[in-house]
């Protein structure tokens, strides 16, 4: 019979706030389990919830007795590693383990010649090709990772959660993770994952939770599993993203890019007009430096300008919207109206003189398609974010990071499809694989800086299916 380890009684991915209702799932020990979801799910939420006690349930143990997550008890008994390691640069190894956090290192006072023996031991009983004097600021994220997992073993964590730590992993790297994470389970650790795709670890799991808008949709047990039937439940079989939404003249090529600084041979991107281009974030992403391609890399040219910064490519066309700081697109202080407008005044002037009639027309235009939305929340920024962009006529809009959720796609697809149908190309970086497929024209996976591929939706009409098929296909254990 399996020991039971954790039941969370009360669990909102979204907050407390979200409408969403809350997760009840038992956890066991030694088990690995995911969630997963086509859209990038962060382990952040999770984390807040129990630091701030916004969980209710029980961490049981077979030597002591039952203690309640409401508590706050239980913290020294879950380990947190998200991808931005919390290390400190400046300290060796042997430190960031020992000295950094409460640990099983049996000396009371910290004797550094000591802990250097424990380190070297404890690299030797996890298989860690690690040298301790290595300084913590040379090593590779994997390695970040792979140390955070032995501090968390020698914390005495019974918990180990995990986000999308993998995203710059090479392919050994992602072996060497998967060979720790068993011989911990063996030692009794349980491991709960946050990733948005099937992947070796998806394939290992004992059990995986798929959710969709922050509930749990379908449970998939490691013996039925199969990366078809994971990103079957993970995206459906929709025929509406199969079907292409507009044609545009593919001999109007609006910009012509190189991207091999990024990506070794890979041929110029030509963007036409009223084009969408989608990059799909997966294991391996440039997503930050595609974004920068646009924004701090110059000169290039657009609609045959030649941008030489970032004043002269918004001059030429170009609308930048950084997603993750989508807040400093809008001014607080200002209503609505003329966060919606100040963008634009200086199209509809002649001499400092504004047309009025135009102005007026603006504001009611976008208004309306406000819908009486303030601007609160993400979704309500970005919505009035794409509309001011709108607004200019740009002739490209970058996006970086767009994730929608199915709750959220009536009111930002819309815009983004007129600023599409009315002449501007589109470039989406995103982590959500589902408004790739909608909105992709042209499709480029990115997995890592070797490892990607380009697909057409007019080319096939297996689009999604072939772009399944890559992504998700079987990853064999070495």
């Amino acid at each position: 019979m399996r020991e039971h380890l954790l039941q969370i009684e009360n669990l909102y991915f979204g907050g407390l706030d979200s409408a969403a209702s809350s997760l009840n799932i038992s956890v066991y020990r030694n088990e690995l389990i995911s969630i997963c979801s086509s859209s990038s799910l962060c382990v952040d939420s999770l984390k807040n919830a129990y630091k701030n006690h916004q969980m209710n349930g029980r961490l049981t143990f077979p030597d002591k007795k039952t203690v309640s997550l409401s508590k706050g008890t239980p913290l020294k008994y879950i380990y947190s590693i998200s991808r931005y390691a919390h290390l400190v640069p400046a300290l060796s190894i042997t430190d960031n383990i020992f000295s950094l956090r409460r640990c099983t290192f049996p000396h009371f006072l910290y004797n550094s010649k000591h802990a250097r023996i424990a380190a070297a031991d404890l690299m030797n009983e996890l298989h860690l090709q690690v040298n301790i004097d290595t300084p913590v600021s040379e090593l590779t994220a994997a390695e970040e990772h792979l140390l955070l997992l032995a501090k968390a073993f020698v914390s005495s964590a019974k918990l180990v959660i995990l986000d999308n730590i993998v995203e710059y992993y090479t392919y050994a790297e992602l072996c060497l993770l998967l060979g720790l994470i068993k011989l911990l389970q063996r030692r009794g650790v349980t491991f709960l994952v946050f990733t948005n795709g099937p992947s070796l670890l998806t394939q290992i799991s004992d059990r995986i939770f798929v959710t969709q808008n922050y509930e749990i949709t379908n449970i998939l047990y490691h013996t039925e599993y199969s990366d078809k039937l994971l990103s079957s439940m993970m995206l459906g079989d929709d025929p509406h993203i199969t079907n292409a939404k507009k044609s545009y003249p593919k001999n109007e090529v609006l910009l012509s890019l190189d991207w091999s600084c990024l990506f070794a041979n890979l041929p110029k991107i030509k963007l036409h007009r009223q084009e969408c281009l989608c990059v799909f974030n997966y294991n391996g992403s440039n997503i930050n430096d595609i974004y920068d391609l646009f924004t701090r890399y110059f000169p290039y040219e657009l609609d045959g300008k030649t941008c030489t910064g970032y004043a002269s490519a918004v001059k030429n066309g170009l609308a930048p919207i950084a997603i993750s700081r989508i807040e400093d697109y809008f001014f607080r202080e200002l209503s609505l109206k003329d966060n919606l407008t100040l963008p634009i005044l200086h199209k509809i002037s002649t001499a400092g003189i504004i047309n009025k009639k135009l102005l007026n027309y603006c504001i009611h235009s976008s208004m309306e398609k406000m819908n009486g939305n303030s601007g609160n929340g993400t979704d309500g920024l970005l919505k009035s974010v794409l509309l001011r962009w709108q607004l200019t006529n740009p002739k490209l809009m970058l996006i970086s990071d767009l994730n929608v959720t199915d709750s959220d796609r009536p009111e930002i697809y819309p815009v983004l499809n007129d600023i599409n149908k009315s002449g501007s190309a589109l470039i989406i970086l995103s982590s959500n694989l589902y408004d790739c497929l909608y909105f992709a024209d042209s499709l480029l996976v990115i997995r890592n800086s070797a490892d990607y591929r380009f697909f057409h939706k007019s080319d096939s009409v297996s689009f999604v299916q072939d772009v399944k098929s890559y992504i998700y296909g079987n990853l064999d254990m070495p």
